[in-house]
C-alpha cells in the first residue's frame, strides 16, 4: 500500500512508524511540506521518502497512492480533503477535521457526494482499552442509565508551553484549545451517552501563562521541547496566543445525561480522568494513570483494570492506543467488512460541540445545538 503524506510532522510520522509495524506493505513513498518536522524522525527510523513536492495536486497526480495521510494545520484539513477526495484515494486525516462551522457544512456536502468511508479519522481515545472496556460494560447495561459524567484533560507545563509557542496558540489555524486538544474526549462521552448535546454552557480565559506569572530563574521546564516548524515563536508567558489556557464546559445530552468538563494547560501532575455516574452503577479512570475500575449499586467491583501509566517506559502514543488504533484500521483496509469504533461523522459532531462551547464562552450563554445538528443532518442524510 502506497502512502502520501501532506503535512510531514511528528504526528504523521508518529501514526505511519505504527502502521509500518504491523504491515511491511505499507511504504510511505512521497510527502508535501515546507518544513517537516518529522523528517528527523523518519531518517531515524528508516522511512524517509525518497520525493517530495511543494504541490498536493502535484503529488496526486503523479503518484498511485493508496491512502493519503492528512496532518497539516488544521485551517488546511479541508482543501486536502478535497484534494484527496477528487484524487480517488482512502484518507487518513488527523483531529480536529475542520475548524469552524462553515467548512464543518461545506465537508458535509463533500461527504454526501463521496461517501462517509473515504476518510477515516484520528480520534484515538475511542480506539484506547478504557473505551473498549467501557463499550464492553455499557453493551451489558452493566450501570444502567448514564446519569452523570464528571470529566477533565489537564497537561502539564511544558505541555502547555508547547500551546502557547506552536501554530495552535492561533485560533485561526488551530480552531481554539478546546477543539485541538479535547475533541478526543468529547467524542469518548458522547460514546458514553449515545447522545447528541442539546445545551451548552462554558467559562474560561488565559491566566497561567502571562507576563505576571514569567517564572524567576531557569525556564527550562517550558521550553525543554525543542519546537521547529511552521510559525513556532519562543515566547511562552509573553506569547501572541490568542487561545485559553483553562476552560470548565457543562453539556446537556438528548437522553438528559449531563457532563462537566475541566481542562488547563498547566498542571505540575497532569491527569485525565472520567466519573461516569449511572442508575445502577459507576465507572471510573484515568488515562494517564492507566486505571479503570467499575462497581454496581451495591458497591460490587465489576472491573479493576491496571494499564500502566502513561508516562511508563512500556506505554507509548495515547496510553497505548495509538497502536491499537493503527491494528484496527490495518484491518479495515484489508477487510471494508470491518467497522471501525469511530467516523468522520462522529468526528464532526465532536468538532461542532467544541466550538459551541468556545463560542457559549466567548458570548457568555447557554447554546442551543438543535438547529445545527437539524441542519448536518440536512445536508448528510
Amino acid at each position: 500500500m502506497k502512502i502520501g503524506a501532506v503535512g510531514f510532522g511528528n504526528r504523521t510520522v508518529s501514526v505511519y512508524n505504527e502502521f509500518s509495524k504491523i504491515n511491511p506493505n505499507f511504504e510511505m513513498v512521497a510527502y508535501v511540506d515546507p518544513q517537516p518536522i518529522g523528517k528527523e524522525f523518519a531518517e531515524k527510523h528508516n522511512f524517509l521518502p525518497k520525493k517530495t513536492y511543494s504541490n498536493l495536486n502535484k503529488m496526486l497526480d503523479q503518484e498511485k497512492l493508496d491512502m493519503l495521510m492528512i496532518g497539516s494545520p488544521n485551517h488546511l484539513h479541508l482543501d486536502h480533503i478535497k484534494c484527496g477526495l477528487r484524487a480517488g484515494v482512502k484518507i487518513f486525516a488527523e483531529k480536529p477535521i475542520v475548524i469552524n462551522e462553515q467548512q464543518t457544512f461545506e465537508l458535509a456536502k463533500l461527504i454526501k457526494e463521496y461517501g462517509k468511508d473515504r476518510i477515516i479519522v484520528g480520534l484515538v481515545l475511542r480506539y484506547s482499552q478504557q473505551a473498549r472496556s467501557v463499550r464492553k460494560l455499557l453493551d451489558q447495561n452493566a450501570i444502567g442509565n448514564i446519569i452523570s459524567i464528571e470529566a477533565s484533560e489537564h497537561i502539564e507545563p511544558s505541555h502547555g508551553a508547547f500551546f502557547m509557542r506552536n501554530w495552535r496558540r492561533k485560533q485561526k489555524y488551530s480552531g481554539g484549545f478546546m477543539l485541538e486538544k479535547c475533541c478526543h474526549d468529547i467524542d469518548f462521552y458522547s460514546m458514553i451517552t449515545a447522545s447528541r448535546p442539546t445545551k451548552v454552557a462554558s467559562f474560561g480565559s488565559r491566566r497561567s501563562f502571562i507576563p505576571n506569572n514569567l517564572p524567576e530563574g531557569s525556564h527550562e521546564q517550558y521550553t525543554k521541547d525543542r519546537l521547529r516548524g511552521w510559525e513556532s515563536k519562543s515566547n511562552v508567558f509573553d506569547s501572541d496566543a490568542d487561545i485559553v489556557d483553562h476552560q470548565v464546559a457543562i453539556i446537556e445530552y438528548e437522553n438528559n445525561a449531563v457532563l462537566s468538563f475541566h481542562t488547563n494547560m498547566k498542571v505540575p501532575d497532569e491527569y485525565r480522568r472520567f466519573a461516569v455516574i449511572g442508575s445502577s452503577g459507576m465507572i471510573e479512570g484515568d488515562f494517564v494513570r492507566g486505571y479503570m475500575k467499575a462497581h454496581d449499586e451495591n458497591n460490587n467491583i465489576l472491573i479493576d483494570e491496571n494499564y500502566g501509566a502513561a508516562f511508563g517506559k512500556e506505554v507509548k502514543g495515547h496510553y497505548g492506543a495509538d497502536s491499537l488504533m493503527v491494528k484496527e484500521i490495518n484491518n479495515y483496509l484489508l477487510d471494508n467488512n470491518n467497522k471501525l469504533p469511530v467516523g468522520i461523522v462522529e468526528c464532526m459532531e465532536a468538532g461542532i460541540i467544541a466550538m459551541k462551547i468556545d463560542e457559549a464562552r466567548i458570548y457568555k450563554k447557554v447554546i442551543d445545538l438543535s438547529e445545527t445538528w437539524e441542519r448536518l443532518d440536512s445536508i448528510i442524510n
